[in-house]
């Protein structure tokens, strides 16, 4: 015959009290994770430029790490650094100067891919009074200008709590 103690019907009561407490916070993962649900997709704008008050002048709209597009980068470099590093001609020691400045470099240049894929609008930015459509040109001139414009952009993906409509 099987007994239950009092130690196993206070971690049953401690378990559910605590599936209740998530349950009133009002996230039910069970929807997020159901085959029928729609993907969040809800983008962050990253402020760069501010008037005098402090207000929002211009910036980049950017979407999550979730997306296709940070996927599709993160693929695309991550394809080509395994195949750099199978390619005995291509592989780099970092121990020596030289080998770790190019290690640098790649991270940098990577970096700039993933700013640049996820930039989906450029609210504020105009050029002859009209908006400045997103190109890959455009980018690359202002993150190689402001290069801490593009720091932003990836810390801002680090934040999920951006990106959460929930």
């Amino acid at each position: 015959m099987n007994t239950i103690t009092n130690t196993e019907t206070t971690a049953v009561a401690t378990a559910h009290n605590a599936a209740t407490k998530i349950l009133d916070a009002g996230f039910d993962i069970a929807l997020l994770l159901a085959p029928d649900a729609k993907s969040i997709e809800k983008t962050f704008t990253v402020s760069v430029l501010f008037d005098d008050d402090g207000n929002h002048k211009a910036g980049f709209e950017i979407v999550s790490k979730n997306s296709t597009q940070y996927r599709d980068v993160i693929r695309a470099t991550s394809v080509s650094a395994i195949k750099r590093s199978q390619t005995k001609k291509e592989q780099i020691d970092a121990k020596t100067d030289v080998g770790a400045g190019t290690l640098f470099d790649l991270g940098e240049d990577r970096n700039q891919k993933i700013a640049m894929a996820v930039v989906v609008g450029l609210p504020g930015f105009v050029s002859a009074g009209q908006p400045v459509p997103v190109t890959g040109e455009f980018l690359k001139a202002v993150f190689d200008k402001f290069p801490t414009w593009q720091d932003a952009i990836i810390a801002a993906l680090e934040k999920d709590a951006n990106f959460l409509a929930i």
